[in-house]
């Protein structure tokens, strides 16, 4: 995708401007998870977003690589799509004006057979995430 021309619209600082220029392209969204996409509307326009994604696909892994093979635009957290980030394989166009954070918890039972299991989790987790 080429951003020259959303960097224009950017300089503005119109949020309107900004909102309808991202409306107007094409969107991926997953099946049961458009808590992301609703959140980061909420936070950068005030409200939730007026329109369905133009593409449903079963899971964030699949925006990641229908994004790679083609043009489109998606909210994904940052740890799913870091390392494709990185390489070049896709780009982010905007955090927004306000960049939202979404808390993970992992839970699990104090006393159990799998200890030594769970502290590899979360130690995978924590190796990931940071």
């Amino acid at each position: 995708m080429d951003k020259t021309v959303f960097n224009k619209v950017l300089k503005t600082k119109d949020a309107e401007q900004i909102e309808e220029w991202l409306k107007n392209e094409k969107w991926y969204g997953t099946t049961g998870d458009m808590e992301h996409l609703f959140q980061y509307w909420i936070v950068n326009f005030g409200h939730k977003p007026n329109f369905r994604p133009n593409y449903i696909v079963p899971n964030m892994n699949s925006i990641i690589r229908c994004l790679k093979g083609g043009t489109g635009l998606a909210v994904v957290p940052d740890f799913l799509c870091r390392r494709d980030l990185e390489n070049g394989d896709i780009q982010l166009i905007w955090e927004g004006k306000k960049k939202f954070e979404n808390t993970l918890y992992f839970g699990c039972r104090k006393k159990t057979n799998y200890q030594t299991e769970i502290e590899h989790i979360k130690g995978l987790f924590r190796k990931v995430m940071a």
